[in-house]
């Protein structure tokens, strides 16, 4: 059975619309928690890269693109930490719009 029958399932056995949002707003709230987990972990590792090379990450960021960085690894995992911050912000602010 996959996800859409899953959900169709769920809707045709609550016994009202109220249940059924109540049970879909718990799942997104387990999400949203999950996302909120991941901004912070991601933040931590955001800021000691701002500690460790004395920058803001958008300064980082328009250093990084202009080229005027050399190619540490560093410079590449925090260029992909800012990209998963943001694309995990993005959902949670879809998740809380929902909510």
């Amino acid at each position: 059975m996959n996800t859409l029958e899953k959900l169709e399932l769920l809707s045709e056995n609550c016994s009202d619309n109220t249940e059924l949002e109540r049970i879909l707003g718990q799942l997104l709230n387990v999400i949203l928690t999950r996302h909120h987990q991941k901004l912070a972990i991601y933040n931590l590792d955001i800021d000691e890269f701002e500690k460790k090379y004395n920058l803001t990450s958008e300064q980082f960021k328009q250093q990084f693109n202009s080229g005027n960085l050399g190619d540490e690894m560093d410079f590449f995992e925090w260029f992909g930490l800012c990209e998963l911050r943001k694309d995990i912000l993005q959902k949670i602010n879809k998740l809380e719009q929902a909510l």
